[in-house]
């Protein structure tokens, strides 16, 4: 995508805030790696078509996926409406974020070693490998995990920054 395809940044009035996206090679197919901004919460796409689907599908695609997701992390249904139509209209921006950045790049590592240990993409169970990443206590987060912030943050939206 050209820099004169992105949107520029704007507020970001959602419950969970702004969702990170790269896309990354595994075994010569494309994947797409969703990092949460306050939660650090994450899950992979495998198998995007070409760019020109991306940018043209991007919202259908996140939208698809984030809901399956959501679901398998077990997050309150009663929140899973809001949540849904926070991201309707979603932009590509670019950030301004280095720690955002870090933190993508340092998921995208990990879950590429996870899938490798677990057999590749052919043999592993990518439910489980996204379970599993979302279980991990990280340094950013004060130890806790990304699912323990999402759920703190979708009990009282005042506890989480």
């Amino acid at each position: 995508m050209k820099a004169s395809d992105l949107s520029e940044v704007g507020s970001n009035n959602t419950l969970m805030g702004a969702w990170y996206v790269n896309q990354i090679i595994f075994n010569r197919r494309k994947v797409l790696v969703f990092m949460n901004e306050k939660t650090l919460l994450s899950f992979i796409v495998v198998s995007v078509k070409k760019s020109k689907t991306i940018q043209d599908d991007f919202t259908a695609i996140f939208l698809h996926h984030f809901f399956n997701f959501m679901k398998s992390m077990e997050f309150p249904m009663s929140k899973m409406g809001q949540m849904m139509d926070d991201y309707q209209d979603a932009q590509f921006c670019k950030t301004d974020s280095r720690q955002a950045l870090g933190n993508l790049n340092d998921l995208a590592f990990l879950y590429e070693h996870l899938i490798y240990d677990q057999g590749g993409l052919e043999f592993c169970d990518l439910s489980d490998v996204i379970l599993k990443m979302n279980d991990v206590p990280q340094k950013n987060l004060g130890y806790k995990t990304s699912r323990q912030i999402a759920y703190e943050l979708l009990s009282d939206p005042h506890l989480v920054m």
